[in-house]
């Protein structure tokens, strides 16, 4: 119990420290001052032993890193700076970024990493790459890549491994390779210009956790949910870029089994109910207040404040697009406002003189008949009553087989000749990559 108090604690302050860093930039200047250098807490003896976790787990870990993907393009802002680089937002220059990116992330768990070494070259391209994007971005009243999103990008790479090996098909059972995994990427983190003090990967394993638990509660469960035109285009170029080389995937399943693993009430799935778990409250209202008094003037973030008030909330909160019948249309603005269960028709603030309701329907991209539907949960107990499978059956039918076929995969890494087949699937798909990519 001591512990679990000290991890919530932990993590709530490391929490508002990482929010505060939006005016950090993650590096700055020109590609040719930066520097390349080993953390001086680097274990080699420990970083191998993390590269061999994902050996032994590669096709658990790859799912979870693919729905890590789907996670970090929920982010607006990060998203309009990604979509401003024009290298990924149609279906051949999303393959030819994003099979990159795979090919870079594949060398840094197999190649050893030292100076000159092709993992060494791997994360000094990647880095100059997104200071590059920053830069470029800035230019344009968009913001700069800060240390905050660079922390929380670690999560797309290690959180689902780490929280929920369990639907990965990982085996988790030996404390000290996940404690090496969790080193592999601080270090990682380290070597992409994350600064010590926002690297959530050089705590103790439990406080990890507890961080990552934490921010999907305040960050990825309500942006999960608020799905932009922006998110279905630039996720949906980069299921098509892969839809050749990896089996049974589309948006919507993608999506579905992005939403299971964050543990989004309706998503539950062939999912042990006893393991589903929210972080309680650790995070007032006041708190959120002053992340977004900081955040929403900023370039960046200034244009699509009205998304990140939606989702800095102390409350958990269920979001609903629903149809309205002509005579709720025509009055949904007099509705339930407000923290109350109703139709979401006003937002505080007020961001670039439209209203911050209007703003938020435009974001995501609302028809006139449809309106934004919130449930306010006041606790975990309470949350636990809304999870159910529920989602799936609002699938095609090609989407709802893409699903199933998904999780027996993975369920099959349970047994020798199941993670054999799978091992093999992916060794051919990782050879048609490597083809296609000259390597």
């Amino acid at each position: 119990m001591t512990k679990g108090i000290r991890s919530s604690a932990v993590s709530r302050q490391y929490f508002m420290h990482l929010l505060a860093a939006i005016n950090k930039p993650c590096d700055a200047g020109t590609a040719a001052e930066l520097e390349t250098c080993l953390p001086t807490w680097f274990d080699e003896a420990k970083f191998k032993r993390g590269q061999k976790f994902y050996s032994d787990n590669r096709f658990g870990i790859l799912q979870g890193n693919f729905c890590g993907l789907a996670v970090l393009l929920s982010d607006q802002k990060g998203l309009r700076i990604l979509e401003h680089t024009k290298k990924s937002s149609t279906t051949e220059t999303a393959r030819k970024r994003y099979i990159s990116t795979f090919m870079h992330m594949n060398d840094w768990y197999e190649c050893e990493l030292a100076p000159g070494s092709k993992s060494w070259k791997s994360l000094s391209q990647v880095r100059r790459m997104h200071l590059s994007a920053s830069n470029s971005a800035k230019k344009r009243s968009l913001g700069f890549i800060n240390q905050s999103e660079m922390a929380l990008t670690t999560f797309g790479f290690m959180g689902f491994p780490v929280l929920r090996p369990h639907l990965l098909g990982i085996r988790h059972d030996n404390r000290e390779d996940r404690e090496a995994f969790v080193h592999f990427w601080a270090v990682i983190g380290f070597m992409l210009g994350v600064q010590d003090e926002f690297n959530m990967c050089l705590f103790p394993l439990e406080v990890v956790e507890m961080i990552c638990h934490t921010v999907i509660r305040y960050v990825f469960v309500p942006s999960l949910q608020l799905e932009s035109p922006l998110l279905r285009h630039m996720l949906g170029a980069v299921v098509d870029a892969f839809t050749s080389y990896v089996p049974l995937v589309s948006y919507e399943s993608v999506l579905f089994m992005t939403r299971r693993l964050i543990g989004i009430p309706g998503y539950q799935y062939m999912v042990d109910m006893e393991k589903e778990y929210i972080c309680r409250p650790i995070v007032s209202k006041s708190d959120l207040d002053e992340i977004l008094d900081n955040l929403t003037p900023r370039d960046g973030y200034r244009q699509v404040g009205a998304m990140y008030r939606a989702i800095f909330s102390d409350k958990l909160r269920l979001y609903t697009v629903k149809e309205l019948p002509d005579e709720i249309n025509h009055n949904y603005a007099d509705m339930t406002k407000g923290e109350t269960n109703g139709t979401y028709t006003q937002l505080p603030g007020d961001d670039d003189q439209k209203s911050s309701e209007l703003q938020l329907r435009e974001l995501m991209g609302l028809k006139h008949n449809q309106a934004l539907v919130v449930t306010t949960v006041e606790d975990d107990s309470e949350w636990s009553t809304y999870r159910n499978d529920s989602k799936l059956a609002l699938l095609s039918y090609r989407d709802q087989t893409n699903v199933r076929w998904t999780i027996q995969c993975l369920n099959m890494c349970n047994t020798t000749i199941g993670r054999y087949l799978n091992e093999t699937v992916l060794s051919i798909a990782l050879y048609r990559l490597r083809r296609l990519m000259g390597n």
